[in-house]
This record gives C-alpha cells, structure tokens and sequence, in this order.
C-alpha cells in the first residue's frame, strides 16, 4: 500500500476554496488552489489518505464529516506525542535574526532564498516614532510583485493554522544594526534614538515562518514514522528541504540539484540529482487535474466527489500499482539495489505521466500548464541530531502500515510553488471557475509594502535603512 499524509494546512486551503472559510486577503486565493491541486493528486496516486487529528477538539468531528475519505489518525492512539516534542525541540533551536535589513539567521535566510523572496527591513515613521518595517524588494503591479504577495499570504496563513492546531508559536527576533549594534527592548521601551520596535506585521510574519518550521519538522518526522508521503501545504516545502539538508538526511550538492531541478522542471528520465548517494528521486509533470476537473464537473465544488469517481480509472489503477510497486523495492532493497529494481518501473511512470498530461492537460496561450513535483527517496530512516523513536507496543489492532519489518528507505515529495502558482494563474478562464466559490470578507486587503532597491539603503524624513 501507498500512503500519503496530509496536513491539516492543506485542508484549511480547501475548506477555503469551497467557500467554508471566508477569505480577507484575495492574494491568499491560489496559494489555496495549488494545495487543492495538492490534494487532488494525493487522491489520484496514492492507495490511502492520512491525516493526523489535531485540529481544535470543536471542528474535528466536522472536518472528519467532510474529508470522509482521509483516515484521521488519533495523536494519543498512534503515541504522536513524542514526534511532537522532538519537533518542538528541533524548532526552539531556530533562533530569528535581521541583520542590516535582512533575515540573517541560517533558518529563515536559506528559506526565504529558496521562495526567491528579497525582503527588506527599514525604520519607517509613525507618529514620529520609527518602527522596523517589513517590505518587499520591487515595483507594485508586476507579476514579482504579484509573486511576492502570494507567498507572503501564504506565510501568513500559518498564522490561522495556529488557531486551529497545537504546536509551537513564537514571535521572538534579534535586530542588530549595519553597524553591528545589538538592539534591545528597554531601547525601544526608553524610544532611544525615536526607535519604538517592530511592527505588528513583521512580528506576525516571524511568528509565521517559526510556525511553519515547526510544522514542516513535525510532519517530516511524522511521515517518516507512519511510512507516509508527505502531503504538506506546497509553501512549507522549502523549509522541509533545508532541514532534511541540516539533519544529514540530505547532502549539500544534493539539495541544490533537488532545487534546481524543482525550479526548472527536468523530468526524471534526465534527473541530474538521480542516483546519487543515498538519495534518489523521480519526477511527475502532471496536469492541473483540478482544472480539467472544473472544467468536466462545472463547478469546483464537484470536484472531490470526482475525483474519487476518477482514481478508479485504469490510468490511475496503473500508476497507483506502480508508484506502490516502486516504494516496496526500495523499501526491501535499499536506493543502490532498487535503482535497478525500478528502473522499468520509472519508465512505465514516465509513460503514464505522458498519457495523463495528453488526456488531461489544459490549454493556455503559454501551453498545457503543469504540476511538477519530485519523489525523493532515502535510505536515511533516522536523522542526524534527533533521537530515534522506541518500539512501540502497539494493541493487537496495530494497522497494517506499521506492521511491515522490511524498511532500507522514506521518501517525500516535494514541489516548488512558485511555478504552481505561475500554473495557476495561467488557466484564464478556468482559473476564474476555480476560484468561484471562495467567500470574501468586508473589507478584504491584498499586497505587501514594497520597496524600490535603488532606494532601499537611503534614508528619508520618514525612512531609516537598519
């Protein structure tokens, strides 16, 4: 069997989409698409659906009643807790820096590198007191700028995630001047030199990029436990690499094929970062199955009942045997022995892929737009720095997929979501379809502050550079 975890994030973008959670920002809109996207291709490729029931105890019974088909895994009956403590832990060593304007910090700095997002810091005043403010490096009303207002509120999201879920949250930060000067909060308390702190929203950001590393851990170690894929919300997908990378899990020159090829979609038929060391992968270039499925069913609310309709077709029941057939090798033979174990297996995949897009693809001016993910297999099942998990002493009823002893390997997915939003916004007016049902709030706000960089290491009467 083949399994894929889903977190409870992507459930929110798609409660989202069908309009059961009202929106106040419009730039959060394809962000959520692309994790509906997300869960569409969860339903279509994988045997089972897992979702690990920690959502706030007065919407689990709804959520369960609308999801019914995802396995809601209790936290206390599957002995989660401890996978929650270890990533708390693994999070509390991340420890938030601007330096000069910019996220300095080893964590935070490599993620946003990853997004392509150029964030800078100013002091801007505000009743003649200056405040350290968040912007975004560009010209308004670009598509940069469009880029950088989706993956913003797509950080930003974490925060309702927050309200809904346990974990840790924390907005702690240390800002030390170009200069070198460490700043404290008894200066901004005393408004030493009309200093008066951090905004609001820069604080709220921090907290959500501590949120969202926090989650990307704790779900990386739980699909490593429940021999899961990790079905996790697209933007968490680039901080889940560079940890993998920090526990040992993932080599250097390794990661940076991974990334390069995420951004420049090359298949696994000529996969630079195939075979190589412990780590292997292959790649999927799908078609936006969502919108095709908009576009059959008439609606988007239609589409989950379809798509469960669509997983019984010979397309998928082949490509789901294939992708079951390809864990087990490398699960029983390791990366080195099941390369060659699934190298035929790989190139039915590829050929499955193919027919799928052919069948499936949607048109656009810039042609059949695409989901590209990457499977990465690994033969590191403990990571670096983290204590192992105990044997459990599970009940005589333990499910089947923690029953198996043949073990060498876990995989992951990954995706870069940026191109899935570019793919998104391709679809003209099927994208419009798509994002019919979202309900907006009173008063709904888009866009970020955005600063010219020809102008952002200059001071003003109303700005200070860090």
């Amino acid at each position: 069997m083949s399994y894929a975890l889903i977190d409870n994030a992507s459930l929110t973008a798609v409660e989202r989409v069908l309009g059961n959670i009202v929106i106040k920002n419009t730039d959060t809109i394809n962000g959520d698409l692309v994790a509906f996207e997300n869960l569409i291709q969860a339903i279509l490729f994988y045997d089972r659906l897992f979702c690990i029931d920690n959502y706030k105890y007065e919407y689990k019974k709804s959520r369960a009643k609308k999801f019914d088909f995802i396995k809601f895994l209790s936290p206390d009956e599957f002995q989660l807790s401890e996978i929650n403590e270890l990533a708390r832990k693994e999070s509390e060593l991340i420890r938030p820096e601007i330096r000069g304007g910019e996220f300095a910090d080893e964590d935070f700095k490599r993620f946003l590198e990853a997004l392509k997002m150029n964030i800078v810091c100013t002091w801007d005043m505000c009743s003649s007191i200056y405040y350290l403010t968040m912007k975004m490096l560009g010209q308004p009303y670009t598509e940069e700028y469009r880029k950088y207002s989706e993956l913003s509120a797509a950080i930003f999201n974490e925060l309702f995630d927050v309200k809904t879920t346990s974990g840790r949250w924390a907005n702690d930060v240390t800002l030390i001047g170009s200069n070198g000067h460490k700043h404290t909060q008894n200066e901004f308390d005393q408004q030493k030199n009309n200093l008066g702190g951090i905004t609001i929203a820069l604080e709220m950001f921090i907290a959500s990029l501590n949120w969202l590393a926090f989650k990307s851990i704790y779900y990386s170690l739980a699909a490593n436990y429940l021999r899961a894929d990790t079905f996790i919300h697209p933007i968490r997908h680039a901080y889940q690499i560079h940890w993998m990378k920090k526990t040992g899990a993932f080599e250097h020159d390794f990661t940076s094929r991974l990334i390069r090829n995420l951004s420049e979609k090359i298949s696994s038929s000529v996969s630079e970062i195939k075979n190589h060391g412990r780590s292997t992968t292959l790649s999927l270039d799908l078609p936006i199955f969502s919108a095709w499925l908009t576009r059959e069913s008439g609606s988007i609310n239609n589409i989950l009942q379809s798509a469960l309709e669509l997983r019984k077709s010979d397309h998928f029941l082949v490509a789901r045997e294939t992708v079951r057939e390809i864990r087990i090798a490398f699960d029983e033979y390791g990366v080195a022995k099941g390369n060659k174990k699934t190298t035929k297996l790989i190139s039915d995949l590829d050929k499955i892929t193919g027919d799928l897009k052919r069948s499936y693809g949607i048109p656009s001016q810039q042609g059949i737009q695409g989901s590209f993910l990457i499977k990465t297999i690994n033969t590191c099942t403990a990571f670096a720095g983290i204590p192992p998990f105990p044997d459990r002493d599970f009940a005589l009823s333990t499910p089947e997929f923690l029953q198996s002893e043949k073990r060498k390997a876990f995989s992951m997915i990954f995706k870069n979501i940026a191109n899935e939003l570019t793919a998104i916004e391709r679809l003209g007016s099927l994208h419009t379809a798509m994002a019919s049902s979202f309900k907006i709030g009173k008063n709904p706000h888009s866009g970020v502050k955005t600063e010219n960089p020809i102008y952002s290491n200059r001071s003003s009467n109303w700005k200070l550079p860090m």
